[in-house]
């Protein structure tokens, strides 16, 4: 099935996931906040004023130029791209913004042109709003929530989401402008073969040489987040003229993807949840 210009017909997370937001309670934000319900005529996902929200960051990156983005999931599973965000809040010994850690934080619609499905205008402080769920629940949340391929991700003007990936091979590869870029090559469900910069800070300081994952035809699957920039117009074409990235990697099984994420490690779901 197609959408418009023969894109592939955006898929909505709006349904109910029973993943790591029930590690902070229901998932839901205090009464009173949460977001607000869309009148007649109003785009799916816009808030109507800035309202508190809670998400789970399934990517955190960070680029050599202090540059900070994330993206993560409601309980509803809607992506959500929260901005400004800055290095301070992604990095460092105890970042806010962490991939698994639900955070809550005021939110209103995208001020400026181009605003993509996902950005929401941060109009307070992040918090944290309880510790990650456990490694089960962390990998139903991805199955909830991953799209069938890269082409679904990115449909209907969206610029960030998930997908299952087979890992093909990690390297360091210096670019034209000199700067030297992590690169994963990976296949996602079509067979269709990627070769995309990867931005997840979790793996911003290792050198050529330090990736130890799994690569290769038998290597377990990941989920690998995937995300667009803003448009810069010198990548025209398939995807509207934005740099495509690979924003977050996530094991299926939900463990962590690095062993020195001890945060991720032995966690539970809150008392009296499922």
């Amino acid at each position: 099935m197609t959408g418009a210009a023969g894109e592939p017909a955006v898929r909505e997370h709006t349904r109910p996931v029973a993943g790591e937001t029930a590690a902070a309670g229901s998932g839901t934000a205090a009464p009173g906040s949460g977001t607000a319900a869309a009148g007649p005529g109003t785009a799916l996902g816009a808030e109507l004023r800035s309202q508190v929200t809670e998400f789970v960051p399934l990517a955190v990156t960070l680029d050599g130029a202090g540059g900070a983005c994330v993206a993560g999931v409601t309980a509803e599973g809607r992506w959500l791209r929260p901005e400004p965000v800055t290095a301070a809040q992604v990095a460092g010994p105890d970042p806010v913004y962490a991939v698994h850690h639900p955070v809550r934080l005021p939110l209103g619609p995208a001020t400026g042109d181009g605003a993509r499905p996902e950005d929401r205008a941060a109009a307070g402080a992040p918090r944290r709003a309880g510790p990650p769920a456990e490694p089960a629940r962390r990998a139903a949340l991805l199955a909830a929530v991953a799209d069938p391929d890269v082409a679904t991700a990115f449909a209907g003007g969206r610029s960030a989401g998930l997908v299952a990936v087979r890992p093909l091979g990690y390297r360091h590869q210096r670019s034209t402008g000199g700067r030297t870029f992590l690169r994963l090559e990976f296949t996602d469900n079509t067979g269709e073969r990627f070769d995309w910069i990867v931005r997840d800070v979790r793996l911003l300081d290792a050198g050529p040489g330090e990736i130890a994952l799994p690569a290769g035809p038998e290597a377990p699957l990941l989920y690998a987040a995937v995300g667009l920039t803003h448009p810069n117009h010198r990548f025209p074409g398939r995807f509207r003229g934005c740099h495509p990235l690979v924003v977050g990697l996530h094991p299926a099984d939900g463990s962590p993807l690095l062993p020195n994420e001890t945060s991720l490690e032995g966690t539970a779901g809150a008392p009296g949840t499922a």
